[in-house]
């Protein structure tokens, strides 16, 4: 995935992290109450917002990494808790509509510790 974050706006960045630490606040009060994330803390890494501000993509990684595809679904599911969440914190004129995403960067950096630690891979370091 190439870093699509580069020519993002300064205002794409402010609202973006803004978006983030109200998600991230959700998951620290549990308001899903879903079984499924008690034992699945997750991390937003990042969100990207769209041009007018209005489409926030949320990327998540549940910590271990297990049942990714199962938590992405009820998290897409249950958007609207969340953007009601968003309603009631955010600033801006419209409330954006999300969606959420696998952040897909820390699977690729574990390939490349993986990597690294090969022993053929070690003669050439």
């Amino acid at each position: 995935m190439k870093n699509t974050f580069i020519n993002l706006s300064q205002r794409q960045l402010r609202v973006g992290e803004m978006v983030r630490q109200i998600i991230s606040s959700c998951f620290q009060k549990d308001i899903l109450n879903e079984p499924l994330f008690l034992n699945n803390p997750i991390t937003v890494s990042k969100v990207k917002m769209s041009r007018d501000l209005k489409i926030a993509n949320i990327f998540i990684m549940p910590l271990g990494g297990k049942k990714i595809n199962e938590i992405i679904d009820v998290l897409n599911s249950n958007k609207f808790v969340f953007q009601k969440e968003l309603a009631i914190n955010i600033k801006t004129k419209f409330t954006p509509k999300i969606m959420f995403f696998l952040d897909d960067t820390f699977i690729e950096a574990d390939k490349i510790n993986t990597l690294l630690s090969k022993e053929r891979v070690k003669k050439d370091l």
